[in-house]
C-alpha cells in the first residue's frame, strides 16, 4: 500500500494498525495559516516532500469513526464542566483511539464529548476510529479517584494509522484538530489538557526526524494559540510497530522503532509554554503486551493510563494532594 520508498515497506497493507492509511492533502494552505518553519524548513516544504507517498485513511469498516452506542443517554457538557473538571482533547493514531482489548466501563464521573453532547465514558469512545476499547476512561477514573478532579471530559479525535503529516498544517486532519479545539472553546469547554500519542505511522513511513520536528512544532504552535495559557499540552513518545515484512508478532526481532522520532517528541517539551513529555510507550508497552502486534492489551492500557497520572499531578492543578 506504500509507494516504493523505502523499499522494504512495499508489502505494507491496510493491516491491523492501519499503518498504510497515511495521506497528505494535495492542496497547499495559504501562507497565513502556516506557522513559521523550524530549522529553515517550513511545514509546506515538508508536505511537498512527502506528497502522494501513501493512501488516505478509509472512512469505512474498522477505520470508520466510531459513532457511539445507539440510544446512549446524553448529557449537556456545559452542565458537567466547570470547577474541578478536567477537559482533555485527545488526538493521534490507533493507540489513542479504540483498539484496546474491550470491556472497560468507567465507574466515575467520566464522559466522552462528541457531537455537542457528553455521554458516559466506556469502551469505545465516540469520535475516534475503531470500535474496541480505549485507554482514556481508565485515566479518567484514576484522575477522579485520586482527588485531582471531580469529573473528566474526553474529546477523542484519534485516527488509526494517521501521520504527523496529516495532523500538521496542510494535512487532511489539521482542520479537524483546529475545529474541534475551536468548538470546545465556543461551548465553554476550554481544554485543561491536550494529549497526543502518535509516531508509529511515521516510523514505518520513514519520515525524517527533522521533518517530524517541523510538523510537530507547527501543531504545538497551533494548539498553543487556541487554548488557555494554563492548558497543558502533553506529547507522548511512540514509534514502535510490527514490521509487516516480517509479520511474526511473537518474534521480538520483527518489531521496529525510531529513536530519532522519540527524541524529537522528547525535545518538543517546553515547560515554560506548558508543553510536557508524556509516556514513552516504546518502553512502557513491550511487544508481548500488544494484542495484535500493534495495539495495547487491557493490562497495557491500565499501565498506560497510570503513566499519565504524574503529569496530571505536577502540583499546580486544581488540587495538590492525592488521596
Amino acid at each position: 500500500m506504500f509507494t516504493p520508498w523505502p523499499r522494504r515497506l512495499r508489502r505494507l497493507t491496510l493491516g491491523v494498525a492501519g499503518l498504510a492509511a497515511l495521506a497528505v492533502l494535495a492542496a497547499e494552505p495559504s501562507s497565513s495559516e502556516l506557522p513559521a518553519g523550524y530549522g529553515g524548513i517550513s511545514p509546506a516544504a515538508v508536505q511537498t516532500k512527502y506528497a502522494g507517498l501513501a493512501q488516505a485513511i478509509p472512512q469505512t469498516g474498522e477505520m470508520a469513526v466510531f459513532p457511539g452506542p445507539a440510544g446512549e443517554p446524553v448529557e449537556d457538557c456545559a452542565a458537567i464542566a466547570g470547577g474541578r473538571t478536567m477537559v482533555a482533547l485527545v488526538f493521534g493514531q490507533s493507540n489513542a483511539s479504540n483498539t484496546v482489548d474491550p470491556g472497560y466501563d468507567s465507574g466515575q464521573p467520566v464522559y466522552a464529548s462528541f457531537g455537542g453532547t457528553c455521554q458516559k465514558a466506556h469502551d469505545a469512545l465516540p469520535g475516534a476510529t475503531g470500535s474496541k476499547g480505549s485507554s482514556w476512561p481508565r485515566l479518567g477514573d484514576r484522575a477522579v479517584v485520586s482527588g485531582l478532579y471531580d469529573s473528566v471530559i474526553f474529546a477523542d479525535i484519534a485516527r488509526g494509522g494517521s501521520s504527523i503529516l496529516q495532523w500538521g498544517p496542510g494535512g487532511e486532519l489539521n482542520p479537524l484538530l483546529l475545529s474541534t479545539l475551536d468548538d470546545l472553546v465556543a461551548r465553554g469547554l476550554m481544554p485543561t489538557h491536550v494529549l497526543f500519542h502518535q509516531g508509529e505511522a511515521d516510523c514505518a513511513l520513514g519520515v525524517a526526524s527533522e521533518d517530524y520536528a517541523v510538523m510537530l512544532g507547527a501543531v504545538i504552535d497551533q494548539i498553543r494559540a487556541r487554548v488557555a495559557a494554563s492548558c497543558d499540552i502533553v506529547i507522548a513518545r511512540a514509534s514502535l510497530y510490527l514490521d509487516p515484512v516480517c509479520a511474526n508478532r511473537g518474534e521480538p526481532a520483527c518489531y521496529r522503532s525510531c529513536p530519532g522520532l522519540t527524541a524529537v517528541q522528547t525535545k518538543a517539551a517546553d515547560p515554560a509554554r506548558r508543553v510536557f513529555s508524556g509516556p514513552n510507550t516504546d518502553l512502557l508497552v513491550p511487544w508481548f503486551d500488544r494484542n495484535d502486534g500493534y495495539h495495547f492489551t487491557a493490562r497495557a492500557a491500565d499501565r498506560f493510563a497510570a503513566a499519565w497520572m504524574p503529569l496530571l499531578a505536577r502540583g499546580d492543578g486544581p488540587t495538590q494532594t492525592l488521596q
